[in-house]
C-alpha cells in the first residue's frame, strides 16, 4: 500500500455491515503486497467500489503528482499543503463545469507537466553556482519539461475545440452549411 494510503488518507473504504474494520482491511492490504493470494484475492473484490483502487494506489497520476508535491516541499509542511491546494485550484480551474474523462486525463496531465517543470526551474534558481555541464543538464531538463508541458495543454485545448458541434442552418430549400464551431454557451 502506498505511504500517502496510511498517511494521506483518512480511512479505508467505508465498511458495510459485516464488513471488516479499518485495522483488518489494513491488515489484509498489507499480506495481500507481502504476496498472500488470498489477501490479494480479498483485495481484488473491493475494487468495484467507488474510490477503493484509487485508496490503494490504483490512481497513478494522482500518486506522481503527490511524490512530485513532497520532493518539492521537503520537510517543510507548509509548503507542502500550499502547492496541493495551488495544484487543486489549478485543476479545478482547467476542468471546468463537467469535463469528460479525457478532459480530465489531460487536466491531470497538463497539472502534473505544471508542477515538473516548475519544480525544476525552482531547482536551478535555487543553486548559487555550479558547473557548466550541471548547468547543461538542467537546461535540457526544463526545455524537455516545457515540451511535454506544451503538448499536454495543446492535447486539452485540441480536444475541447474538436468537442463544440458544427452549425447547420437548413433555410427553407437551401441548405447553408457552416464550416466553423459554435461556442459552447
Amino acid at each position: 500500500m502506498p505511504d500517502s494510503v496510511a498517511k494521506d488518507t483518512p480511512a479505508a473504504p467505508k465498511p458495510a455491515a459485516g464488513d471488516r474494520t479499518q485495522g483488518e482491511f489494513i491488515a489484509t492490504v498489507r499480506r495481500a503486497e507481502a504476496g498472500d493470494p488470498a489477501a490479494l484475492a480479498e483485495v481484488k473484490k473491493l475494487f468495484d467500489r467507488p474510490g477503493a483502487a484509487d485508496l490503494l494506489g490504483g490512481n497513478v497520476a494522482a500518486e506522481a503528482l503527490r511524490l512530485l508535491v513532497e520532493q518539492h516541499a521537503g520537510k517543510n509542511h507548509v509548503v507542502r499543503a500550499a502547492v496541493t491546494h495551488r495544484v487543486e485550484a489549478l485543476r479545478a480551474e482547467l476542468s471546468g463545469a463537467s469535463p469528460s474523462p479525457l478532459e480530465r486525463l489531460l487536466v491531470d496531465r497538463v497539472v502534473l507537466t505544471w508542477l515538473h517543470l516548475h519544480h525544476l526551474e525552482s531547482q536551478y534558481a535555487g543553486r548559487e553556482s555550479m558547473s557548466l555541464p550541471l548547468a547543461a543538464h538542467y537546461q535540457k531538463c526544463m526545455s524537455v519539461a516545457q515540451k511535454r508541458y506544451l503538448a499536454a495543454i495543446k492535447g486539452l485545448a485540441d480536444v475541447r475545440r474538436l468537442a463544440l458541434p458544427v452549425l447547420q442552418v437548413n433555410i427553407a430549400r437551401k441548405q447553408v452549411n457552416v464550416a466553423g464551431t459554435v461556442a459552447a454557451g
